[in-house]
């Protein structure tokens, strides 16, 4: 008779011991995914960091910021930037994209930004403050004529965060780029446009008195142009999207703001 009540207590126990041992389990796997995902962080400020320690080295040595974060590994000097150059400025560390701009550690390329040097422009476009000021979302329209063939959209955002800017029906800049920081935002985007009239189309549901300025033209005879003003590296973190918090949290580095990383 004891044999077979010590024999009902087993099956209990092995239930008990099972649930015990998948909430243990399951706080182990959170706690590991947490300290990954750290050190993940702390892997991108690091090589943000060394980035932007190249990038000033190419400054200091050239007198202007690269156009694109991948020129950091270039063997020779981009146009405009040969003289005093002593490339490459930095070694690959992982896979890169077909500009060579490095990948983060969750796989997405970092984003990289800086304002073109005005030298002089050929201005197709300039918009006054554009912005949601009161009542529902409100679209903007522009037409203005150019040439055919590329041209640079710079956009400079005080606080807008919910957008959508568009050319000739094509979108350029999605709402995922907008956000409050840093103020300006600068966001630049090489476009084709049409010969004769193309329209600029700008959508809005944004914080109302907060706006943007948008410049369309060519600023010298390249597509692009250094700059030696100041530049931004960063990763937008876990979700791979502009915004979030947390782990998904962008991460920003202004050369211009101290601290640099916001």
């Amino acid at each position: 008779m004891n044999q077979i009540k010590n024999k009902g207590l087993v099956l209990p126990d092995v239930l008990v011991f099972i649930v015990v041992l998948l909430i243990v389990t399951g706080i182990s796997f959170r706690l590991v995914y947490s300290v990954n995902q750290k050190a993940k962080i702390v892997k991108a400020k690091t090589e943000i960091t060394q980035f932007a320690i190249a990038v000033e080295n190419m400054k200091d040595d050239t007198g202007y910021y690269p156009v694109r974060l991948g020129a950091i590994f270039d063997q020779t000097p981009p146009a405009g930037m040969e003289r005093n150059w002593h490339g490459p400025y930095a070694t690959k560390m992982r896979d890169t994209v077909d500009d060579d701009t490095p990948l983060d550690p969750w796989g997405s390329p970092y984003f990289y930004q800086i304002p073109l040097t005005d030298v002089p422009p050929q201005t197709y476009l300039q918009t006054p403050e554009i912005g949601r000021f009161t009542g529902k979302p409100k679209t903007y329209t522009y037409p203005f004529t150019a040439p055919s063939g590329p041209a640079v959209l710079i956009l400079t955002n005080y606080g807008i965060t919910s957008a959508e800017v568009s050319i000739n029906g094509t979108v350029i800049i999605p709402q995922r780029e907008f956000r409050n920081h840093p103020r300006p935002q600068i966001i630049t985007k090489n476009v084709n446009l049409i010969g004769g009239i193309n329209t600029l189309t700008t959508w809005f549901a944004s914080t109302p008195t907060d706006y943007f300025l948008i410049w369309i033209g060519v600023p010298s005879t390249k597509a692009a142009v250094p700059t030696s003003d100041y530049f931004i590296i960063g990763s937008y973190g876990r979700d791979k999207n502009s915004g979030g918090t947390g782990f998904d949290r962008d991460i920003i580095f202004n050369s211009k703001i101290y601290p640099n990383f916001q």
